[in-house]
């Protein structure tokens, strides 16, 4: 697993890029908000400027949304990993089955021992952090996104219905020697690029959306492995509070109240994965790479009752 400070590192870069990329969408977003509230046109100069300018900064975009991919793949890759080592616990490594051989009671002990050893809470603790951290940056951004399209949508709504007027001023400052069908065309130039910025915006709340969601499923899915860890382990969840991880506050609370249940999240972790590896299919490809999964999830309760300390 990639160190804590090398993850949090990336978290801060990240948190930089996206506070830049939000700068590209400020000047759109203003000229819309104009043009709306004055109902006037901007010129074709600034029209211009302000569709090149968000068109030059989708690379950044593009970037900026991957880097994030990367670190949520990793943290599901983690996370199977993590499962898969519960999954197989109760199989018998060389060592221990040659011991098995001179007796049973032993192998059992020693297979015991092994498994209340891997995936330590502490561990599955990291992992939830980096989730709560990973959940506050993607949540933050696309409550962002979501009330800046809502702004300039209705901004663009209000221009679209002054349009009458925006044509007759736009006639009037040109001493009549522009005729209405060509003031219409330049509106409508207008309406063009402002759609193709409130496009953007929808763009990247989708973007946000799928992050969000695989992300919610994973982190889901780390909740119920924790769940079945402590109890195999007999420590209990005393040490799981909301405290520590603000951002999956109410996915804890759940999870405490035993309201968060493996019912359904196989179809939901389908959707958000398909989604995911569909929006961002080198960084799924990465996952998939690194994942080790069992043919079927055995770690739920009832396997875990299926298991019987030996009996010395």
């Amino acid at each position: 697993m990639v160190g804590k400070r090398v993850f949090d590192s990336e978290i801060a870069r990240i948190g930089d890029m996206l506070s830049a990329m939000r700068e590209a969408f400020e000047p759109p977003a203003a000229l819309l908000a104009g043009a709306a509230g004055n109902r006037e046109l901007p010129d074709e100069a600034r029209l211009a400027a302000a569709d090149g300018n968000l068109k030059a900064a989708v690379p950044e975009l593009q970037a900026t949304e991957k880097a994030i991919a990367r670190l949520v793949a990793g943290l599901a890759a983690e996370i199977g990993i993590r499962r898969s080592e519960f999954d197989t616990r109760e199989r018998p490594t060389r060592l221990e089955r040659l011991i098995g051989h001179v007796s049973k009671a032993a192998m059992r002990r020693r297979i015991e021992a092994r498994w209340r050893r891997a995936v330590p809470p502490g561990h599955l603790a990291e992992l939830l952090r980096r989730a709560d951290l990973l959940v506050g940056l993607v949540k933050a951004e696309r409550d962002i996104l979501l009330a800046q399209r809502a702004k300039s949508e209705g901004d663009l709504l209000a221009f679209i219905d002054g349009r009458p007027y925006v044509i007759g001023k736009l006639r009037s400052e040109m001493g009549g020697a522009m005729t209405r069908v060509e003031a219409a065309r330049h509106a409508e130039r207008g309406v063009s690029v402002f759609q193709g910025f409130i496009d953007a915006l929808n763009g990247r709340v989708k973007v946000f959306n799928t992050l969000l969601h695989k992300l919610m499923a994973d982190t889901e899915d780390l909740l119920i492995l924790h769940q079945a860890v402590s109890e195999t382990a007999r420590h209990g969840d005393e040490g799981l509070r909301p405290e520590p991880f603000p951002n999956l506050a109410a996915e804890i609370e759940r999870f405490a109240k035993g309201m968060l249940t493996v019912r359904g999240l196989d179809r939901r972790k389908d959707h958000a994965d398909r989604a995911f590896a569909e929006r961002f299919p080198a960084e799924a490809a990465g996952e998939a790479a690194v994942e080790v999964r069992p043919a079927k999830a055995v770690f739920w309760l009832p396997a875990i009752l299926r298991f019987r300390p030996a009996r010395s």
